[in-house]
């Protein structure tokens, strides 16, 4: 408790220590008489100071000067953390002072040693933080649109290794080892730079790149903090974990205008499952910095306004629940490094009195915003931050060591002791890829060497068991619980959360994972071995014969079925009930009994060998799956060409001009649409906007292709917003019963709800659970009209709330209602989903919505009736066409 009281006292003087710093350079360069003459200059070796007007920078330039530096200083250290996505090498710095780089192993450990707690008594953990050196990481943000991050990086750089007799980069240098990444997204800053410089001076200057700059995930790359599903994503965690950071600090831009940059302390709500000691240390973070920035003559800083921290996957904030205090900032931008001049006419009105506010109390007048004045902000933050950790390192480091003690000794206490992850599953494999997760995010797993007794039953031995007794427990709880996002109005309209309100991993993925809500006994814990790293369970082939067998209640036996039909083996699928096997099991022939292995201890499989394939099954063939990819650019998108690639579907990208091509049916059997405006798809971004080949969408032409495609055979997959697209240039007999209303009329921006399958037999639905969790994210909720020819694949319950997790306004407004349609049109089929089944590939559980309707393409006719269903169809009286909204700016700089 002594420590607690000496923290606080310190976080009120952390705002005025800043007025006993001396003054932070601007951009440019140091004054002479404190820069080293052996440091090279930026301009020196760039040809142009970073910051100039009209110049950026690319990741291969910055790559460059940092080699240059680590060649002439000894207080920095370059190390190449990997690969990219598209190939670049990938460097970090580490700068400290030479003492501190010389013993780096040394320090390193001794961070480890606090972070994990045990072992230590408060005694020892207040030794080893009298010892050890502050960890903080700074980088130069991640969405590479945000141009001023990176540039930054060079400049900050460049502050810190040529200094010269400066007592305040002297004490950073002494106290702190700070690992600067230059930008999160090497890839993306050479493509951003690369599309600036070719437009510079044209009519398109300033105009969007249509393109995602990270490939797959453009802006969601900040979305993939607990999935790590991107390399870039598992690279960031991968160095978190050996470093263990007291402060992860991430640029990005743009703030909530006219402020010049945004700060912490954020908006409610926040997380229960933080320790206090980290958010009391961030909001302290961002007040010192809101002054240190003050004093230095950069006003506007701003606070506590539209951004929240509730959902943990933003990769600046997950480390939250590692104990690393964890936290970004948002610097204006206009555009590129093009200037802009602002009047006070061009304020919102309730800014144009530039009247003093609490959080915002220095306004910025308006003038000319540069990309040097952004780079100078942003220096001058990260100054903040490493001025404030070179102040307080002993409690900074102690509090660490707080917050793993206190995560270890809630959960000895109180519940849940340990989750427990079951071998016995619907998807065995899924399981096991939720068990990978975890401990890539640094959680300690353990196998049940012995059946597992908890719960009043029996866990098989194989079972994974998650102790609660570790130090970074809060993220199991904040991933394994249902999400209550609070009722918060703002004049009676509901306050949304700027990210989504629900995400339950074990619910998205389609995985048990059960809480332990009794002390897990001493004898229960001598038969759990601690998983070392992660290793994929062994498949296996029961039975002989060359008929092979597959549950289609798993996902990765569609990865096993692309496989074998990309390499000339055979796929049928029974569909009578009274088999005795699952509707949808998949019949493999054409391979030995040794390719079936293989496959099995690839795909985590159990696959079952018989004489002779079952009667009553129909064929298939490796569907050709086309994936629209418009220019404006669709993270969706991105997300389902990651998921097809993956699972061994290669789609084939159709830009506007594929479209628009007649006769897509011999290219194609499956095309999809993913979530996306529906005015963005027909009409793209506006003329003028950007260079004449991005501009446009698919138009009336691409349209009437479509259709001669489903008309013809094909079939078409839509998810969320683009089933509207299709609902209205198909004509189809179906309406969104969630169109126009207001959001305190119904609102559910991102949570898990609740389905129900009326008919399993159907094969859009083979190997789904009857009532699964689906991500609702701003979509539409389905009845049909006169004249449906179709079935309903999933609809909400009725009389009862959907809601499994995270926020819903108005349930009664989708129960009964259709969450999924599968709509005949001529000869083929158009799939129509209300939610986005992929989503973030975090809903494995849902994968098999569209994973089915690829596979229904090319194996099944297509009737142009539908037999009768028992279930009722949700019906609604005919409506008014329904407006489709203007196109939007996507992935808009500022969007955290």
């Amino acid at each position: 408790m002594r420590y607690i009281k000496r923290t606080l006292s310190a976080f009120a003087l952390a705002a005025f220590a800043c007025c006993l710093c001396p003054s932070i350079a601007a951009p440019q360069t140091q004054d002479a008489a404190t820069a080293s003459p052996t440091i090279p200059t930026p301009a020196s070796v760039l040809g142009h100071t970073p910051g100039d007007d009209f110049y950026l920078a690319n990741y291969d330039e910055s790559r460059a000067y940092f080699q240059k530096l680590a060649q002439s200083s000894n207080r920095i250290k370059i190390i190449n953390v990997g690969k990219t996505t598209r190939g670049l090498d990938w460097e970090i710095a580490i700068i400290s002072s030479p003492e501190n780089l010389a013993e780096l192993d040394k320090y390193t450990d001794i961070n480890r040693r606090l972070t994990w707690a045990r072992g230590l008594d408060d005694s020892a953990a207040h030794a080893l933080a009298r010892e050890g050196k502050i960890f903080v990481h700074i980088d130069g943000g991640m969405h590479s649109s945000e141009v001023a991050g990176a540039q930054h990086s060079i400049i900050l750089a460049y502050k810190l290794l040529s200094a010269q007799n400066d007592p305040e980069i002297d004490a950073i240098l002494h106290n702190v080892i700070f690992v600067l990444w230059p930008t999160l997204n090497p890839d993306g800053q050479n493509e951003v730079v690369a599309w600036y410089r070719k437009n510079l001076g044209t009519p398109y200057e300033v105009s969007p790149l249509p393109d995602l700059y990270q490939e797959y995930v453009g802006h969601d790359n900040n979305r993939d903090g607990y999935m790590n599903n991107m390399l870039e994503s598992q690279e960031v965690t991968r160095q978190e974990l050996v470093w263990n950071p007291e402060i992860f600090y991430t640029q990005h831009q743009t703030a909530p205008f006219p402020a010049r940059i945004f700060i912490p302390p954020f908006v409610e709500p926040i997380s229960s499952n933080i320790q206090p000691i980290l958010m009391r240390w961030l909001n302290a973070l961002g007040i010192d910095m809101a002054a240190y920035l003050d004093e230095h003559d950069m006003p506007g800083a701003i606070n506590r306004v539209g951004f929240d921290n509730w959902y943990p996957g933003f990769q600046d904030f997950t480390g939250i629940f590692r104990n690393s205090i964890s936290f970004f900032t948002e610097t204006a931008l206009y555009e590129y490094a093009t200037p802009h001049f602002y009047t006070v006419r061009d304020f919102p009105q309730d800014f144009r009195s530039l009247d003093s506010q609490v959080f915002y109390s220095s306004p910025w007048a308006g003038g000319w915003w540069r990309l040097g004045d952004a780079v100078r902000y942003m220096v001058g933050a990260s100054m903040s931050v490493l001025d404030t950790a070179a102040k307080y390192p002993e409690q900074l480091l102690y509090n660490k060591y707080q917050a793993g003690r206190d995560n270890i000794a809630r959960f000895t206490n109180n519940p849940p002791y340990a989750y427990v992850i079951s071998t016995e599953q619907r998807d065995l494999p899924e399981a096991t890829t939720l068990v990978q997760k975890l401990m890539i995010n640094g959680i300690e797993v353990h196998q049940a060497t012995q059946p597992f007794a908890a719960n009043g039953r029996n866990y098989p031995a194989g079972s994974w068991v998650i102790l609660m007794d570790q130090p970074f427990a809060g993220l199991v709880k904040e991933l394994f619980e249902p999400q209550k996002y609070p009722d918060l109005r703002e004049n009676g309209t509901p306050i949304r959360p700027y990210d989504v309100a629900g995400w339950t991993l074990p619910m998205q993925m389609g995985v048990n994972a059960d809480a332990v809500l009794q002390p897990v006994a001493s004898d229960q814990r001598a038969n759990l071995k601690l998983l070392e790293q992660f290793t994929a369970p062994s498949g296996s082939v029961d039975g002989s014969g060359s008929v092979f067998l597959l549950d289609p209640r798993t996902n990765a036996h569609f990865r096993a079925m692309n496989e074998i039909l990309g390499a000339g083996g055979h796929v049928s699928f029974t569909t009578d009930p009274a088999s005795g096997l699952p509707v949808g099991t998949a019949v493999l022939t054409g391979m030995t009994h040794d390719r079936a292995a293989a496959l099995a201890n690839d795909f985590s499989l159990s696959i079952r060998a018989v004489e002779k394939a079952p009667e009553d099954v129909v064929t298939t063939k490796k569907p050709r799956v086309g994936l629209y990819r418009s220019w404006t650019p669709s993270i969706d998108e991105g997300w389902t060409r990651w998921i097809l690639k993956t699972y061994g579907f290669a789609p084939i990208t159709i830009h506007n001009g594929g479209m628009q091509a007649s006769h897509l049916l011999d290219e194609f059997d499956a095309i999809i649409l993913p979530d996306e405006q529906p005015n963005q798809i027909l009409n793209g971004f506006p003329a003028g906007m950007v260079p004449g080949e991005y501009a446009g969408g698919v138009g009336e032409t691409g349209v009437e292709s479509l259709r001669e495609f489903v008309a013809g055979g094909g079939t078409l997959i839509a998810f969320n917003n683009a089933s509207l697209f299709v609902i209205d240039q198909f004509g189809l007999p179906v309406a969104n019963v969630l169109a126009n209303l207001k959001p305190d009329e119904f609102y559910c921006s991102g949570s898990l709800l609740r389905v129900e399958i009326p008919d399993a037999t159907r094969p859009g639905v083979w190997g789904m659970p009857r009532d699964p969790d689906v991500m609702f994210e701003n979509g539409p909720a389905f009845a049909v009209r006169p004249g449906f020819r179709g079935a309903v694949l999933a609809s909400y319950p009725e009389d009862v709330s959907p809601l499994a997790s995270g926020y819903l306004l108005h349930p009664e407004r989708i129960e009964g209602k259709a969450a999924a349609l599968e709509v005949a049109y001529g000869n083929g089929r158009i799939y129509l989903f209300g939610f986005k089944p992929q989503w973030r590939a975090q809903s494995h559980g849902t994968y098999k919505f569209f994973f089915n309707a690829i596979y229904d393409s090319p194996g099944f006719a297509k009737p142009t009736t539908f037999p009768k269903s028992t279930a009722p169809l949700p019906t609604m009286a005919p409506a008014a066409p329904e407006k489709t909204p203007k196109p939007e700016r996507p992935d808009q700089p500022g969007a955290h």
